[in-house]
């Protein structure tokens, strides 16, 4: 089952085919794709419809739980909880550029981390951030995530490893969120 998680300015639900060119102009911004491991630059056409098109088996299988974010009816951006190799969770997101700076990344993260508390039951949550998105590390350290150690990680858009901070959070009392079927 798909949830839909509200803010007072933000819906986050789960991606549908037509967001795709919205997702595909947003991430084929230079200065998004070089924050984010996995997103190619240039951007390939069919990126974003293949990304979405994956995402409800994700959601039924357990392996992740995306939203996309909506602001003003339009999306602006993405977050997701997604299971990794080892087996953990850990928190990624996105933002369109001319969304940053207004706080809606942070309002994102606290309705995500009561999901992922009062709805998945989890009790930690790993994350990351490149060594210069020091936005994103501010962000992390809001909600209560502490560095764990750094590293090295391979971005797609920059084509190389990038010095990387990596993060936890032990889920106690986070920010409550208003959930809709």
């Amino acid at each position: 089952m798909t949830r839909t998680l509200t803010t007072p300015r933000l819906l986050l639900r789960p991606p549908r085919p037509a967001d795709a060119p919205r997702v595909q102009f947003l991430c084929g911004n230079w200065n998004v794709a070089r924050m984010l491991e996995r997103v190619p630059h240039p951007y390939p056409d069919d990126c974003a419809a293949d990304w979405i098109a994956a995402q409800s088996a994700a959601w039924r299988d357990g392996s992740a739980y995306t939203f996309t974010i909506e602001f003003e009816g339009a999306v602006v951006g993405v977050i997701g909880i997604e299971r990794n190799a080892s087996g953990a969770y850990g928190l990624g997101y996105w933002l369109g550029e001319p969304w940053w700076g207004q706080g809606l990344m942070s309002e994102a993260v606290a309705c995500v981390l009561g999901f992922a508390r009062h709805e998945l039951g989890l009790e930690t949550l790993e994350s990351a951030y490149f060594a210069d998105n020091p936005a994103s590390g501010r962000i992390q350290e809001k909600h209560g995530f502490r560095v764990t150690g750094h590293d090295r990680s391979h971005c797609l858009a920059r084509g190389g490893d990038v010095d990387g901070v990596t993060t936890v959070l032990h889920l106690g009392a986070v920010n409550e969120t208003r959930t809709a079927p």
